[in-house]
């Protein structure tokens, strides 16, 4: 396959949480999003937290009653471009205006052997953008939803982000009938809104029985014509790596789905990453 030329590159770890509120108002008014700041429209997406590394913050989903989800550009250091040491990861599963519905240690986490922090990332780094926290303790209470995984990222398939970010980091925001616009690999272009702190949010396929994670948010980007884009990774080769050297045991009960995941799309994605 042939790649085009990659310009600039923007991984979404946002700077550290300010100690201030954003009001519903202007949430609202990043992207067309649309909050997630009282209890009820909130309920369905518990299992969507905020991971907070103590220099920035990302977004990340549980995905069983001990197993989070992220980005593995999450877990180093924006200056240093060091591995952040597990003990200094928190998972706020349910954060809504500012109060966590749990609050959770990391035990252990792993990212793709393949994986390489770039500067300016490329496809196969964004491709391989994908991190496993196990918790250090399990999260069973029956307010925390686990959302299950799928692999089901197919271009042209409509799907919903949840996702904590920049100027709205004290709650969850949803977008919805965001498009898999196309894919390589298990690289996603979305059509989705993103910002720093939505790194390592759920790419989510909502079916009968639920939603579930088919995709990760890695970063930004912009088509030929100056659309600002997203990009994601496809849970596919990576994810079962990582389970793998997490948990393999628990494969079975997380991952709701066992299709092959559908590359799809073009044979180049036509896509420039930017700074957000």
């Amino acid at each position: 396959m042939r790649l085009l030329p990659l310009i600039l590159a923007a991984m979404l770890a946002a700077p550290a949480a300010a100690q201030d509120l954003p009001t519903e108002q202007r949430a609202a008014a990043l992207g067309g999003l649309r909050p997630l700041s009282n209890a009820e429209a909130a309920q369905p997406w518990t299992g969507v937290g905020r991971l907070d590394t103590g220099v920035s913050f990302c977004s990340a989903t549980l995905i069983s009653e001990r197993l989070v989800l992220t980005a593995a550009h999450c877990l180093f250091h924006p200056e240093t471009r060091r591995r952040i040491p597990d003990g200094d990861l928190t998972f706020q599963a349910g954060l809504r205006n500012g109060r966590p519905e749990a609050l959770r240690g990391v035990r252990r986490s792993a990212v793709p052997a393949a994986y390489v922090l770039r500067t300016r990332p490329d496809l196969e780094s964004v491709g391989n953008d994908l991190a496993l926290l196990e918790l250090d303790l399990p999260l069973g209470a029956n307010r925390i939803r686990p959302i299950p995984t799928g692999r089901d990222a197919t271009p042209r398939s409509e799907v919903t982000v949840v996702s904590y970010g920049a100027e709205r980091e004290a709650h969850a925001s949803i977008e919805e009938g965001c498009l898999i616009l196309e894919g390589q690999d298990a690289v996603r272009v979305l059509s989705c809104h993103v910002v720093q702190g939505s790194s390592g949010a759920p790419v989510l396929r909502v079916t009968e029985a639920g939603p579930e994670v088919v995709a990760v948010i890695s970063a930004t980007a912009t088509d030929r014509s100056g659309t600002a884009l997203s990009m994601a990774v496809a849970l596919d080769g990576p994810f079962a790596e990582l389970m793998a050297r997490v948990d393999g045991s628990a494969s079975a009960a997380v991952v709701r789905r066992t299709l092959p995941g559908a590359a799809g799309g073009r044979e180049d994605i036509g896509a420039r990453f930017i700074r957000p």
